[in-house]
């Protein structure tokens, strides 16, 4: 019987040499698909970015309250989570001649109520030049609900005994104003 199963066992597991592999099978059908993925982050609908440019000169006197400047106005609509920045310039030029100077303050407003986004400006003339310009630029962002807000830039004479000030301008490069406001939704 023992030798009966050593035959068996031998002839079961073949000869010991292997074969050439054979040539690959055709291509299996494809799987089904998988289950969708997880939904994206929103998109970047809400950016915006608005631009005002001065169409007039405003000219302000020692006595002059906070004025809109001719242009510098702009209507904007904020989408919820948005962050608002606002940017203006511009140029004021002192009218008198000799020692004179101007002095004004610039403030940009929204809705009618002044922002913390404010500052000073003095043109002053020395004895051997007269009609002195002299520059703003500042910017701020600002905080503001979701929905319609205006927002505008404003002049007032700081200085009753001043000489009055123009400030922005139609054409005039150096002076004329602008108002840029950027919108960045989150």
């Amino acid at each position: 019987m023992r030798i009966a199963a050593v035959l068996l066992t031998l002839v079961a597991c073949g000869p010991a040499e292997k074969g050439e592999p054979g040539d690959p099978g055709p291509k299996g059908d494809t799987g089904p698909a998988g289950q969708p993925g997880p939904i994206g982050a929103p998109g970047t609908t809400g950016q915006d970015i608005l631009e005002a440019i001065g169409t007039a000169q405003v000219n302000i006197t020692g006595a002059t309250n906070y004025t809109v400047v001719p242009g510098l106005s702009l209507t904007v609509t904020v989408p919820a989570n948005a962050k608002v920045h606002v940017d203006t310039s511009g140029g004021i030029q002192c009218t008198g001649t000799g020692s004179a100077y101007s002095a004004v303050d610039l403030a940009v407003f929204v809705d009618g109520a002044i922002s913390n986004a404010q500052r000073r400006v003095v043109a002053a003339n020395t004895a051997g030049l007269a009609q002195v310009v002299s520059n703003w630029s500042f910017g701020r962002l600002l905080n503001l609900t979701p929905g319609s807000h205006t927002i505008d830039v404003r002049a007032a004479g700081v200085d009753p005994s001043m000489t009055s000030a123009n400030v922005s301008s139609a054409g005039a490069p150096q002076l004329q104003g602008v108002l840029t406001v950027s919108m960045l939704k989150l």
